[in-house]
């Protein structure tokens, strides 16, 4: 079915979904459960929202997006929901989440750059403060200050001082890590920088449990925060931030089984397989063909046989962990279903940015501390003190309509999967393929809500577009930049500028229109000058009122 008939039948639904919606609600408010039987909680009059966060997971991961990994939880929440195809973040983790949690830009917000990656010129100014700014108000504090529980397990990394961790900014309860990465069966550092990863508990230091497991652990402890909050009279927000897939590359033995010679085809197979799933399931357009130039990566049939071995190993951990993510999902829509949770709780999914390429385990200056705290033969891959990630050639096959992953800002490194699924919502197999930001939650959950939206707000609500509006999300009179790591970018409609340094871009303005080249091969700057000056005058404007900082050095991540 083409984009547009899929939206049709889209608005159609979502119109009769909020009739059934408003009854829904009338409903709970007279006090009575679900099943029809009187329940002895009182009804919430507002919907639980449940917001799900996957660490570098690549675009066509999930079945809902093409993938062949099983993932049946998360697909049947993305096949009986909206699948947001054109769904953008930033190009790396911290920064998506300050806009996640703030609905502004990252700059303003903060989080223009993440440790180690700043450089001298930009250290202490405002825009790289490296935490979640106090001039912004958190979201979570905000759905606090208007009737919310608000609870959050996962990866934090916006803060690590007292009045930057995630109670201080608005969480009731919190499990949270606030470093980037770390191991996900035990404490294991992702960088030298730190002697082990940081995890708290209500703000405060912890030590992890002797059968840490970081999917199974961070659901545990979300379930645990809603079971056991004396309030069960208001509905919750509950940010679940899962550290996988995110390196290292770590899964139980069980399912690194399962997974360890499924993909002896190699990654330019699975790159067009992908692709072909993408199509298949609707979250690209018709006619769109995988970017199968990647600089500096080798095709698979000229790899050694060991090399291969290596790299098939780490795709079946990288499988495994995504495997055991969505089991966990299904545990935790299981647990809110024997609550009755569930027909009030409205369900994002979303990755923080594309997959990871790059090969961090062989990078120079980490490979003394690697061989001093990691066993990374390939009998221990996958197991505890196992440092490796998944590659290029595997991310780039994750990304398959796309150009290059996480870090990049073209569409591999900031176009990412994301869903919503409505409770008792009747859509089957819907797409949207409006342009929307991740600055776009903030302002969607005020809305549900029901709480009016802060000024700091750059996005905008989805609701209307959710609930049936033909209206996009962004016009296409609308510019909307970026900026990561001194790669800039800047989108009005379908045309897309974008400069990168090489050997990724030409280190000057490249254009593109992504309705005819969602892959970003042709560069129509010189076709089409008047575009790249107004555009690239926007971007300057962006800038400026941002703040950035453009790197002294080129940012070689």
């Amino acid at each position: 079915m083409a984009m547009l008939q899929i939206n049709q039948t889209f608005r159609t639904s979502q119109l009769l979904y909020l009739i059934l919606l408003i009854a829904y609600s009338s409903f709970l408010s007279a006090g009575e459960s679900i099943d029809g039987n009187p329940d002895s909680r009182p009804a919430k009059t507002k919907m639980n929202i449940l917001l799900i966060v996957a660490d570098d997971l690549g675009y066509t991961d999930l079945g809902a997006f093409g993938g062949e990994i099983p993932t049946p939880h998360l697909d049947s929440l993305a096949h009986n929901g909206i699948r947001l195809s054109n769904f953008h973040t930033g190009a790396s983790c911290a920064p998506t989440r300050s806009m996640l949690l703030s609905g502004t830009d990252n700059h303003l917000a903060g989080m223009g750059s993440q440790i180690p990656l700043t450089t001298p010129n930009q250290v202490n100014q405002p825009g790289y403060q490296d935490r979640l700014s106090t001039s912004v108000k958190s979201i979570a504090k905000s759905l606090h200050e208007n009737g919310y529980r608000t609870y959050m397990t996962g990866k934090w990394h916006l803060g690590s001082e007292a009045a930057y961790l995630p109670n201080a900014r608005g969480f009731d309860r919190s499990y949270a890590l606030l470093n980037g990465g770390g191991g996900h069966f035990d404490d294991s550092p992702l960088l030298p920088l730190s002697k082990k990863a940081d995890w708290r508990q209500d703000d405060q230091p912890i030590e992890l449990p002797g059968d840490f497991n970081s999917s199974v652990t961070l659901t545990d402890k979300l379930m645990h925060f809603i079971e056991s909050d004396q309030d069960q009279t208001t509905p919750f927000f509950a940010y679940l931030a899962y550290t996988a897939p995110h390196w290292p590359l770590q899964a139980p033995d069980d399912l690194i089984k399962k997974y360890q010679d499924k993909y002896a085809m190699g990654y330019d197979k699975l790159r067009e397989s992908r692709m072909t799933g993408a199509l298949r399931e609707g979250v690209v357009p018709t006619g769109t063909t995988s970017v199968k130039h990647t600089p500096g990566l080798k095709p698979w049939h000229t790899l050694s046989a060991d090399k291969q071995a290596g790299y098939i190993a780490r795709m079946g951990i990288y499988a495994a962990m995504i495997d055991l993510l969505d089991q966990n999902v299904g545990r935790l829509l299981d647990f809110l279903e024997q609550r009755g949770e569930l027909e009030n709780t409205i369900i994002f999914f979303m990755s923080d940015n594309g997959a990871e390429g790059h090969a961090v385990e062989e990078q120079p200056q980490l490979q003394k501390w690697l061989a001093a705290n990691f066993d990374n033969s390939f009998a221990n891959l996958g197991r505890v003190k196992s440092y490796v990630t998944v590659g290029e050639g595997w991310a780039r096959a994750t990304a398959a309509p796309f150009r290059l992953t996480k870090g990049r800002i073209s569409e591999g490194g900031i176009r990412a999967p994301a869903f919503v699924k409505f409770p008792r919502s009747r859509n089957k197999h819907m797409v949207d393929n409006s342009y929307m930001t991740v600055m776009d939650l903030a302002p969607t959950f005020m809305e549900i809500a029901g709480a009016p939206i802060p000024d700091q707000y750059w996005g905008q609500s989805l609701l209307p577009r959710l609930q049936g509006s033909a209206l996009p999300v962004h016009d296409d009179s609308e510019t909307i930049s970026f900026e990561s790591f001194g790669r800039r970018a800047v989108q009005k409609g379908d045309w897309k500028l974008l400069l990168m340094e090489p050997p990724f871009g030409k280190g000057q303005w490249e254009l593109f229109n992504l309705k005819s080249d969602l892959g970003e091969q042709q560069d129509l700057a010189l076709q089409y000058p008047e575009i790249v000056s107004e555009l690239s005058d926007a971007w300057e404007l962006y800038a400026k009122k941002v703040g950035v900082i453009l790197p002294e050095h080129p940012i070689r991540y």
